[in-house]
């Protein structure tokens, strides 16, 4: 389906050329160490394909067409994008409750399953985050999807900043999920990066617009002139997802056990749909 214009060689990142629907697409493939399963996900006029090291040019091929409408649908999407959208009530849309996840207000739902055994689970499905838990456990919800939404971020930082560090030049650095309490970000000057695990709950751009902030404090530990210039370099767009941060920072930095108080638990076999 693709053809590699690095030939035959297999470094670490590496550009594919794919028609879908008549339609040329350029592809970055990155193989990282930590990766844990395929991805892919649209980088201003790329498709970046991240995934564990071993995987073969016809894995990708098979994951490039199971996912061909995703593909297509998501870049007609984001190129009509004009406004993100700003987070929801708690309880917006229904009687469950609601968070943002990734950028989109998504319903929250908790199964008490009686013949679940051993740990929680939460799965992101069909628009909806659940909670699973066994039917007899003291385990608090909102703590169960709270540690799993900072696992998510982690994930989806790391992806997002080796991509950044490889634009700029960079090592990688060691990095941190945190609860902070004011701030999205923070770098030091030891170069150890902290992030907020709320930034899961942001859209994917405003993510990055972070990551991109706290790794060009590497090469500026200030807010200079430079600083700003090196920010736009990377992210032309960066003011519009830096603004959606600013305006809806309190809310999303609202504790999620207080999002989370209308969470009923519906029996495993009888839920709504």
């Amino acid at each position: 389906m693709f053809a590699s214009i690095f030939g035959k060689a297999q470094p670490a990142t590496e550009r594919l050329q794919v028609t879908l629907d008549g339609k040329p697409y350029e592809i970055c493939w990155r193989r990282r160490r930590n990766a844990r399963k395929m991805t892919m996900r649209w980088r201003r006029e790329m498709l970046q394909i991240t995934t564990p090291h071993g995987v073969s040019a016809k894995m990708i091929d098979s994951f490039i067409s199971d996912n061909r409408s995703w593909i297509t649908a998501e870049k007609k999407r984001l190129d009509g994008l004009a406004l993100i959208p700003s987070p929801p009530s708690p309880t917006a849309g229904g009687e469950r409750p609601v968070i943002f996840f990734r950028g989109k207000p998504t319903h929250v739902r908790l199964l008490h399953n009686p013949s679940q055994q051993g740990r929680s689970k939460v799965r992101a499905e069909d628009g909806m985050l659940t909670i699973h838990l066994p039917a007899q456990t003291r385990l608090n919800p909102a703590r169960v999807l709270e540690n799993w939404m900072r696992a998510e971020a982690r994930d989806a930082i790391d992806e997002e900043l080796a991509a950044v560090l490889e634009e700029l030049g960079e090592n990688p650095v060691k990095i941190s999920i945190r609860d902070q309490k004011s701030r999205w970000g923070s770098c030091s000057t030891s170069r150890r990066i902290s992030f907020n695990w709320r930034l899961i709950m942001t859209p994917p751009l405003s993510l990055r617009y972070v990551v991109v902030h706290e790794a060009a404090h590497l090469h500026h530990h200030d807010h200079s002139p430079r600083f700003w210039n090196l920010v736009e370099k990377i992210m032309p767009d960066y003011r519009k997802h830096q603004q959606w941060l600013k305006q809806n920072q309190v809310a999303l930095f609202k504790d999620i056990s207080s999002r989370l108080e209308q969470l009923v638990p519906e029996d495993q076999h009888t839920h709504k749909p």
